[in-house]
């Protein structure tokens, strides 16, 4: 398995970075509870994506005796550790600093710079969603950002859309009630915004664990990869019937579980030369079923679960 990162990955640390800085030193000077709930945000962020590389490193250690079908999971491990510490560290820091800023009724000093280093965030994290979203596949995207979503297995890439998805919302929450603050001349509204980073943060971490948690329970590939794999199959001429066919995501790759009935064959050895024909067929023709087990099935066992 390789251990390339993906650039969704890469644009996200780095985007993570320049805008925490940035964000910091405003904070700093204008005294904007929002924008230092932002701040941290982004450092959470940045945490997160260097676990997502560390998570992609581990998975590229090759098949051994006791993980037969590799380490690929592992970025599911870094995922959960990810998605937790958004929530906990960005998420209730987030609301903790607007809590204790509501409570204190701390004031606010040189808005328009907090306003201004919010927009020039809000147009990096905005230019990292789309490099994110464009670095997918099309074919994959072709149901709306939301299915893939739900449905691929690249647990690196979808954090990182879902944290700068998070990132460019929490922004437009921050700058929401920075302007409040400035219009109404009650630092509350800063506190408010500060809170609403948090929920935008922990709602995003709780969409995301449970979407990890199917992956690591065990979830089919997308419906329509499982229709054209099943077509695909009953389009071969040495396959009488597909009994059964499972097809189960595992990180980046794919399982397939086929049992079939087969066209009479000569002898044992040519159905064995017959399977492996089509073995090797089938991942030719879907390059992401990296693991196949194929066995043949007679019409007198019975027919079989879907």
């Amino acid at each position: 398995m390789s251990a390339r990162v993906p650039r969704a990955v890469y644009y996200a640390l780095a985007s993570n970075i320049v805008v925490a800085l940035c964000k910091f030193a405003a904070a700093a000077y204008t005294n904007s509870g929002a924008t230092l709930a932002e701040a941290a945000h982004s450092s959470a962020d940045c945490l997160n994506q260097v676990l997502l590389i560390a998570g992609r490193r581990a998975s590229s250690e090759q098949p051994d005796e006791m993980h037969p079908l590799g380490f690929g999971r592992e970025t599911h491990f870094y995922a959960v550790l990810v998605a937790l510490q958004f929530f906990l560290i960005g998420g209730l820091l987030s609301v903790g600093i607007g809590v204790w800023r509501l409570w204190h009724g701390a004031t606010l000093d040189h808005l328009g710079i907090a306003a201004g280093v919010l927009l020039g965030s809000a147009a990096v994290e905005g230019f990292a969603l789309r490099a994110s979203i464009r670095s997918i596949d099309r074919r994959h995207r072709k149901g709306g950002l939301w299915r893939w979503f739900r449905e691929t297995g690249q647990v690196e890439v979808m954090l990182s859309i879902g944290e700068d998805s998070a990132a460019l919302a929490g922004v437009l929450v921050s700058l929401a009630g920075t302007a409040l603050a400035a219009a109404t001349g009650w630092p509350g509204f800063d506190a408010l915004g500060s809170i609403g980073v948090g929920c935008v943060m922990m709602t995003t971490a709780v969409v995301s664990l449970r979407e990890i948690k199917s992956l690591i329970v065990g979830e089919a590939a997308r419906t329509g990869v499982r229709n054209e794999m099943r077509a695909w199959l009953e389009a071969r001429e040495e396959i009488e019937r597909v009994v059964s066919l499972v097809v189960l995501r595992w990180s980046d790759s794919l399982v397939v579980a086929v049992q079939a009935e087969m066209v009479a064959q000569r002898s044992a050895d040519e159905l064995v030369r017959t399977v492996d024909r089509i073995e090797h067929a089938l991942q030719d023709a879907f390059p992401d079923a990296r693991w196949v087990f194929f066995e043949p099935e007679l019409l007198e066992h019975g027919d079989h679960p879907p």
